[in-house]
């Protein structure tokens, strides 16, 4: 089984001895835990502030997919949240903090970051969503429709460093592809997180997340080989986000393990490896299924840890990059 309960929980994690832990509980309460720099990264997608919270979301229903109305269920950010976040992820952080906001709150972001958290703000990065059945248009027609999502970025004190060059900080990504299946009402893709987890951190590195949700940012560390530490208070999207991890670690096995792939591993090494025909490996499969069990022993607990990898094949063959 890979996914095992524990008592120890984050220690496991910053000690070196496994990948990933999960937790069920509010940030509040368990970031209290966690040492001062001792946490590489901060990769968060928050609430978004109340403006964005009335305006609600739309939902597709009924044989006719006739869009309505349907509040967030979960509660906005508020300004002492924001800035005490912001005060945690500077004591954490040893390099990169981002958080996911609306274009609107990008100074409160800046200012949580700066202000609060001692960082130094860097860019304001953009999610561009790419047309497509993802994509809502404004209905009221009275207005533009919002085709992007911005993210606050910050580093520690100190030099900067990230993986993508001179590159800009532009994602354009699906909302929803091949590779994402809806487990989440604010669910970022797959694919964006990993291109931020690759530009933004080193293999073996940790991320700390305090917002999971359904754990795509876990997963894409999982799929990376970089370790990682999500907290999700909700007990469903909890439940959610370890079957999903499960997922992603088993497919990461089943490639370490596989005849094929090690094959042309050797001969890459050995220089023999040609792209193309029967040495080429095919792209790695999209992670989830539809089943909402949680895969751990005895049942639900409030933690979920994940061992540390048996191959060290993870960022091996996936570090190419994008953001």
């Amino acid at each position: 089984m890979l996914i095992r309960p524990i008592g120890e929980t984050i220690a496991d994690v910053l000690e070196g001895r496994a990948q990933g832990v999960v937790v069920n509980d509010d940030w509040m309460e368990v970031i209290r835990s966690i040492p001062d720099q001792s946490i590489d990264h901060v990769i968060m997608d928050p609430p978004y502030e109340a403006e964005a919270h009335t305006q609600q979301r739309r939902v597709k229903r009924g044989i006719l997919g006739v869009a309505e109305s349907e509040p967030i269920a979960f509660p906005p950010m508020t300004e002492m949240e924001r800035n005490l976040i912001g005060h945690e992820c500077g004591r954490i952080t040893k390099r990169w903090a981002l958080a996911f906001c609306q274009a609107e709150a990008l100074p409160l972001w800046i200012d949580s970051f700066v202000t609060h958290g001692g960082l130094a703000y860097k860019r304001a990065c953009i999610w561009v969503k790419k047309l497509g059945p993802g994509c809502q248009p404004q209905l009221t027609g009275d207005r533009p429709g919002m085709g992007y999502e911005t993210m606050c970025l910050a580093h520690a004190p100190g030099r900067s460093r990230w993986n993508g060059g001179g590159k800009v900080g532009v994602y354009p990504f699906d909302k929803f592809s091949a590779y994402d299946q809806k487990a989440h009402p604010t669910q970022k893709p797959i694919l964006l997180m990993e291109a931020l987890i690759r530009d933004l951190t080193d293999p073996g590195e940790i991320v700390l997340d305090p917002y999971a949700g359904s754990g795509t940012t876990a997963v894409a560390c999982v799929r990376l080989g970089r370790r990682f530490i999500a907290i999700e208070r909700d007990p469903t999207f909890y439940a959610t986000a370890l079957r999903r991890i499960s997922d992603a670690r088993e497919q990461s096995d089943l490639l370490s393990n596989d005849a094929f792939v090690q094959r042309a591993k050797t001969k890459r090494k050995q220089g023999t490896f040609e792209l193309g025909g029967t040495d080429e490996i095919p792209e790695r499969a999209p992670v989830g299924n539809d089943e909402d069990e949680a895969l751990t022993e005895g049942g639900t607990t409030d933690a979920a840890m994940l061992t540390m990898p048996r191959a060290d094949h993870h960022g091996e063959d996936n570090d190419g990059h994008g953001g």
